[in-house]
């Protein structure tokens, strides 16, 4: 029984992985992204402690109100409609903004390509060379309904790695 091959992790990151922020080095990426989410997600939390510390918990005195006075409040609840409103609408294009955006990056963004095409499709027709061979022809592979596989047939444990290494040397 053969070895297996082991794999640097290390190497199929470097590899496959091109994200600036994880990988070494790139110190001021990361100080950068890192700052800028503290900031905006402060930028979201202290006008939402405001607004409902000064409304919902106004008689809670264990909070710190960013206003006190009855127009705050009165103002507050009178556009209760339009910020209920507002939320649904930007709910809906946020919404639908990503699903736009998703579609667009799955279908019209160019894609880098991470493998050897032109050796990947002389595997894929090597290997249907050899399931053609072993199994009968594609039509009659994907049609048939039962088929039960003699014990010659049955796949080695490596055979499908080992034709590949045989389709390298070529």
């Amino acid at each position: 029984m053969e070895k297996k091959e082991t794999v640097d992790k290390e190497a199929v990151v470097n590899e496959y992985v091109t994200d600036n922020f994880f990988s070494k080095g790139h110190w001021w990426t990361k100080i950068w992204q890192t700052l800028m989410a503290i900031v905006f997600w402060i930028c979201v939390a202290i006008p939402v402690y405001w607004t409902i510390s000064s409304t919902l918990l106004i008689n809670n005195t264990h909070f710190l109100h960013a206003w006190r006075y009855q127009e705050g409040r009165t103002l507050f609840y009178f556009f209760d409609r339009f910020f209920i409103i507002a939320f649904i609408i930007l709910a809906v294009i946020v919404i639908i903004s990503t699903i736009h955006n998703n579609h667009r990056v799955k279908e019209h963004v160019e894609k880098d390509i991470q493998y050897d095409e032109p050796q990947m499709l002389a595997r894929k027709a090597h290997l249907e060379a050899f399931y053609t061979e072993r199994f009968g022809n594609k039509a009659y592979r994907e049609n048939v309904r039962s088929y039960h596989v003699k014990p010659e047939q049955n796949l080695d444990v490596n055979e499908i790695h080992e034709l590949y290494k045989e389709e390298e040397k070529k």
